[in-house]
């Protein structure tokens, strides 16, 4: 920040009222964003939130039991055994320093008020965001102010510069959920504002003399410690300390530099040692992507990585993802162009010989971005978030290289205009993100809904076209397959015959047995449908709708059309729809002889708006997991009715099959 022998002291500048409503304005509004978000928003933050739970609860970093739960099951996991003897475990693939110090606070808040993770999910965590998230922003709002007083003696520019860092940045939508991004930048905040009071003094002098020297150790390495590209900002806090004390003479200046080491030497230790006991070594775990513990197949089921989608499979050229980095649908200056402010700043600040932070802040910039622009078989972005978020820690940086800049802006009405457009448009940014930073921003959907973008992994038509829940028929005999109704009980059987010729087409008998009433229901008599379908085996394998390949046998063998209540049992639908086809999944099951594994699916879905009798207009939709290996070619298929106008759901089943393989 820039800083000039002619300022006036200080001691004699007075915060202004604006400033503290500023200030107010923005905890309220982080309060009220932590408390009315969902928990659990991404894949990411319940990578961390299943440690929580499993340090706490089970005493261990494994997460398999946790992770084994649907609505917290995490994708950013990795698979791990300390010896070849020893059975696989899940952890998760971020440091686990962040995840044990929430781990510790959650003790406390169940020893104390008895909140549990899973039970209050809701309650638990955003209490838990409040202090970790929450509470060290507003104290770091009101450490950059106090900064800012040393900088500059103009009300406006501080303002406007606490409402960059509070609503103009994408650190706001981050501070409801659990994340390394915020806790970085908020370190980072302490740590500048502690150089730029010494600074102002140029030295470590006086009584307390080992306290900033102490502070910029500790939050530099957390900062460090948070977000492992931060080391080279690490190395320049140290060669600052390393300025203002051996360059310098007198045993003060050596307790400083001492100081500092101590301070840089508790989250140092703190994380090295986290990592030690959950890894069993000094990498943390995202350090091996693209190994065997991001790629791997477990009870049958490859992991994401082996596969990725979307934006995880993104393979743009180098310049491209620059592009969208910078000014694209992930731009650092289209997102938030407030900053086209600190490049003009840097520029300003590198005239005054004395002042180094915008040359470190800019040189730290280039290399943060280019560092992530040589991972080039990661080209996400960041995945589904709404910012490039592995370059929120350095927003502290940007704002303060933005104080030359706008102090000249905000003396003239024009310039006044412009900042107000700028900051709007990036608070539009953060506001629009504010309670789910894990999706992407405005400018991504802006694009993607102009046709500019498309990151969508493609899925291919299914080839004929599908209109059943199942897709193929055993040309074999007695080929028999089961399927129960997973709410009710209820058993469908269809088992081959040998297939016959008649009038020059194939006929493929099959024998069918259906429950036609729930099991459970002790009042009324369980009724099974026994019936012999004939099914044309030339017209359903060009794709054809059901009712023109399905056929019962008359009296007198002729082919007679089937009944419209079966028709429609196997088209899942009231109404002829082509299914269309989505990304495979995997169903799990466990063998007769106890070992899990896993069959993959090809996921359809339909659905068709029917009026009926009771409720009126309705969908009824129909997702089914198709299955090569089966002999009917399906292992799931669920259908659903709601109301049209109301969405409530009026009537579900599930039919699963339970002869796999």
């Amino acid at each position: 920040p820039p800083m000039s022998s002619d300022q006036p002291p200080t001691e004699l500048r007075r915060s202004s009222v604006w400033e503290w409503l500023v200030i107010l304005a923005v905890s309220l509004l982080i309060v009220w964003a932590i408390f009315s978000s969902t928990p659990l928003q991404s894949a990411n933050d319940r990578s961390r939130w299943c440690t929580v739970w499993s340090l706490v609860e089970r005493g261990t970093y494994q997460i398999d039991e946790i992770d084994a739960v649907p609505q917290w099951s995490t994708i950013d996991k990795v698979r791990h055994r300390e010896s070849d003897t020893d059975p696989w475990h899940f952890y998760s693939s971020k440091p686990p320093m962040l995840s044990t110090l929430v781990a510790g606070l959650y003790w406390l808040q169940k020893a104390t008020f008895g909140f549990d993770l899973v039970r209050q999910t809701e309650t638990t965590t955003r209490w838990l965001l409040l202090f970790v998230n929450g509470l060290p922003m507003m104290f770091a709002l009101i450490v950059f102010q106090r900064s800012l007083l040393m900088l500059t003696e103009s009300v406006r520019t501080r303002v406007f510069l606490l409402a960059c860092l509070g609503v103009g940045s994408m650190l706001t939508p981050y501070l409801t959920t659990l994340n390394n991004h915020t806790p970085a930048a908020v370190s980072l905040i302490f740590c500048l504002a502690t150089m730029v009071a010494v600074s102002r003094r140029d030295s470590f002098e006086g009584s307390m003399a080992g306290f900033p020297a102490f502070c910029i150790g500790l939050t530099a390495a957390l900062t460090c410690c948070f977000e492992l590209p931060a080391a080279l900002f690490g190395i320049f806090s140290f060669l600052f300390v390393v300025r203002h004390t051996v360059l310098r003479t007198g045993p003060a200046d050596w307790k400083g530099l001492l100081t500092y080491l101590v301070g840089a030497a508790i989250p140092l230790g703190f994380f090295f040692v986290t990592n030690w006991i959950c890894t069993g070594g000094l990498k943390p775990f995202y350090a091996y992507y693209g190994t065997e513990k991001y790629v791997y197949v477990h009870e049958g089921i490859p992991s994401y990585w082996s596969n990725p989608q979307g934006l995880d499979a993104n393979t743009e050229s180098t310049a491209t993802y620059f592009f969208h980095c910078v000014l694209g649908h992930h731009g650092l200056l289209s997102m938030t162009p407030i900053y086209l402010l600190t490049l003009i700043g840097w520029c300003m600040g590198l005239r005054q010989n004395r002042n180094t932070f915008p040359v470190v802040g800019s040189v730290i910039t280039v290399v943060v971005l280019a560092f992530y622009l040589s991972r080039t078989q990661n080209y996400n972005y960041g995945g589904n978030s709404a910012a490039l978020r592995w370059m929120l820690w350095i927003i502290p940086f940007w704002i303060y290289g933005m104080l030359p800049a706008v102090e000249k802006l905000l003396h003239r009405s024009w310039g006044i205009a412009t900042a107000m457009v700028l900051l709007g448009a990036s608070g539009y940014s953060s506001m629009y993100s504010l309670h789910d930073p894990w999706k992407p921003g405005w400018v991504y959907q802006k694009m993607e809904q102009a046709g500019w973008i498309d990151y969508r992994t493609r899925i291919p038509d299914f080839q004929p076209p599908r209109y059943s829940v199942i897709s193929t028929v055993p040309a074999e005999a007695d080929v028999s397959v089961m399927w129960t109704e997973d709410f009710t009980g209820r058993r469908l059987v269809l088992t081959t015959e040998a297939a016959r010729t008649q009038d020059g087409e194939t006929l493929l008998p099959v024998r069918m047995s259906l429950d036609q009433q729930s099991s459970s229901d002790s009042s009324s008599t369980q009724q099974t449908l026994e019936t012999r379908l004939l099914i044309r085996r030339e017209v359903f394998l060009k794709g054809a709708d059901v009712a023109e390949w399905l056929r019962l046998e008359a009296d007198d063998g002729s082919l007679a059309v089937a009944s419209e209540t079966l028709i429609r049992f196997f088209r899942g639908l009231p109404a002829a729809r082509t299914y269309a086809s989505a990304s495979p999944r995997y169903l799990s099951y466990t063998r007769t002889n106890g070992e899990k594994s896993a069959v993959r699916c090809d996921r359809g879905a339909a659905r068709v708006l029917f009026v009926e009798r009771t409720a009126g207009r309705c969908w009824q939709r129909c997702d089914v997991m198709y299955c090569d290996e089966l002999p009917f070619g399906v292992a799931r298929w669920g259908i659903s009715i709601t109301r049209e106008d109301s969405g409530k759901v009026l009537h579900q089943e599930r039919w699963t099959c339970r002869t796999l393989p």
